[in-house]
């Protein structure tokens, strides 16, 4: 053990002296001791966090958030149960989102949402960590319609990408086309978001094509909305995928992809999806 651990113990040791006297489950304990454990134990937090000793510090961040609730300091106790998460999401997937939860339940009780928005995004993300895409998505969910409300529409629509991300992989293309169309107007609503929506129509548009539909019309409705999009490499690109679509040109659809990617390196995201479309060549391309 290290020396650093060992004062954190003692620390411990002395936050749950001070609060307990002789009996810790008996007394009735003033405001004051309360006071003097939670620096204690949050000191003993701290210390054990440097010892990276996680499973001890989110406990004893745990432990003061409980002492806080006691002397009715919400706020402290948030900030606590969220350096517990923040140890526990370091071995306890499930416990550090129960510990998130209870923050965030006192953030919405204070009117605090653009902060339970974060928090929210952050379970989402450690879930997505951890392949639990379902649950995942729910907590997107709940983080962008916070932010949407919220006026936060570069937050939210983070969120809504993800959520439109996850609805293209498990082939629910008219979700996903849906919200990649939506976060693009609201792009070109903005003076300051609205080069980004190409990305968006680029991303609909390659779902439109694993669904094995005629983009055309749906690439003249994105014109129409922003005809910038037409002088775009992600504009030329979806209309030779097409083509090469139309025509059975596997050689050019791999081709045109390769190219694309040398100049501007796609995600696994955008590989698996234009994989799909490109299995159409193989079958039949159907336009609907």
């Amino acid at each position: 053990m290290s020396q650093i651990e060992i004062k954190a113990y003692q620390l411990r040791n002395e936050a749950v002296k001070r609060v307990s006297g002789t009996n810790f489950f008996k007394q009735w304990f003033s405001t004051d001791h309360l006071g003097e454990s939670v620096e204690y134990f949050k000191r003993a937090g701290n210390l054990f966090k440097m010892a990276k000793n996680w499973s001890q510090a989110a406990t004893a961040f745990y432990d003061a958030a409980s002492l806080s609730f006691k002397r009715n300091d919400t706020s402290e106790a948030a900030f606590d149960l969220i350096e517990a998460a923040n140890c526990y999401k370091n071995y306890d997937t499930s416990k550090a989102v129960e510990s998130y939860l209870k923050a965030i339940n006192i953030y919405e009780e204070n009117s605090k949402l653009i902060t339970a928005a974060k928090y929210y995004q952050i379970i989402a993300e450690l879930l997505e960590d951890e392949f639990d895409t379902k649950e995942a998505v729910t907590y997107y969910a709940k983080a962008a319609e916070i932010y949407r409300k919220e006026c936060s529409y570069s937050a939210a629509n983070k969120c809504y990408e993800k959520i439109a991300e996850y609805a293209a992989l498990s082939q629910n293309y008219v979700r996903a086309v849906k919200i990649f169309e939506e976060i693009a107007c609201l792009d070109l609503a903005s003076s300051i978001l609205k080069y980004a929506a190409k990305h968006y129509f680029f991303r609909a548009a390659i779902c439109l094509l694993c669904a094995g539909y005629d983009v055309t019309a749906k690439l003249r409705t994105y014109l129409n909305i922003y005809p910038a999009f037409e002088d775009t490499r992600e504009y030329q690109l979806i209309m030779c995928l097409h083509e090469c679509l139309q025509v059975g040109d596997i050689d050019g659809f791999e081709n045109a992809v390769k190219k694309f990617d040398s100049v501007t390196e796609l995600s696994q995201w955008h590989i698996t999806l234009l994989l799909r479309a490109k299995k159409h060549i193989e079958g039949a391309y159907v336009l609907n």
